[in-house]
């Protein structure tokens, strides 16, 4: 039996939303309709920057863009629906943007992306649910239902025809914490590719380039890259969070750090043992399967 499912979020070029619409839209049981402002090629990252302009994103049911944008009408939205359509779920994917009053239709629930970042902003949305997902565990709140992040089969990927010509890899925000990382491994000699503007398939491009997949979260939190690193086929140096066991063995499939030192020394071991780096790969790869978006639409279905 198929269900409807209305979607709210910020559409961003790139955002968490762009993942479980593409994982809704895969699922043969779900029909779907989008809403929320999109913002082209546009993307607040480091004050403002395009990306390529493939990635603009359209909706169903466009919403204008404000900067102030943050609570949103749902009548303003149901009016604009199809005649005859009515949301079984109405979904919002909640980095920001969520409904001024509880839906008068359907199944409420909301996804908070950056429970990390957003605690406070998520109350409102909480009230309004039939069911609330936290992304964090370790910010989760006890009437949350964890929802962990997660990665696409549809977009991280190994690339088997790749030859890789580069060390280690990291695509992401430029914190500081990263930045003296990867200043300090070039000072060891290691090759590494350190953007931040890669998305998709350019992001699988340069990851498939590296045998070693660098990851240092923001806030103790388990972000997506710590998904994304092993489905790429990556040996993964990462930061040790306090749920990262839940997923994978610290030793077995990751080399885990604590601080900066170590995060070096971890990164200049398995550049040193490139044997070791393939197996960790490969363990990682194994255990990491099944972590997917499509799995996670599943479960809030």
């Amino acid at each position: 039996e198929t269900i409807k499912v209305l979607c709210l979020s910020l559409w961003y070029p790139l955002s968490m939303s762009r993942y479980f619409e593409d994982a809704l839209r895969n699922n043969p049981n779900v029909d779907l309709k989008t809403t929320g402002v999109f913002t082209g090629s546009w993307i607040p990252w480091q004050g403002g920057m395009s990306l390529k302009e493939k990635y603009g994103k359209v909706v169903d049911l466009p919403l204008p863009f404000r900067p102030d944008v943050g609570r949103v009408s749902y009548d303003f939205v149901k009016a604009q629906l199809p005649q005859g359509w009515t949301p079984d779920i109405v979904l919002c994917i909640d980095a920001g943007i969520t409904w001024e009053h509880r839906p008068s239709d359907g199944y409420v629930a909301h996804v908070g992306t950056d429970p990390h970042v957003l605690s406070g902003w998520y109350e409102h949305s909480r009230q309004m649910s039939d069911k609330f997902f936290g992304m964090q565990l370790c910010y989760k709140e006890p009437s949350d239902v964890y929802l962990p992040y997660a990665y696409s089969p549809r977009i991280h990927y190994p690339v088997i025809t790749a030859q890789p010509d580069t060390d280690a890899v990291l695509i992401g925000m430029p914190y500081e914490n990263r930045i003296k990382w990867v200043d300090e491994l070039r000072k060891h000699g290691v090759s590494v590719i350190f953007e931040n503007a890669p998305v998709f398939d350019e992001y699988r491009e340069l990851a498939n380039r590296a045998h070693i997949g660098l990851n240092w979260s923001s806030l103790q939190d388990l972000n997506a890259r710590f998904f994304e690193t092993p489905a790429f086929g990556l040996a993964p140096v990462m930061n040790r969070v306090p749920d990262a066991h839940l997923f994978l063995d610290e030793g077995k499939d990751y080399v885990g750090f604590g601080d900066l030192n170590e995060a070096v020394e971890g990164v200049l071991y398995l550049k040193n043992n490139p044997d070791k780096a393939r197996e960790m790969a490969k363990n990682a790869y194994e255990h990491i399967q099944g972590q997917t978006y499509d799995a996670r639409v599943e479960q809030i279905l």
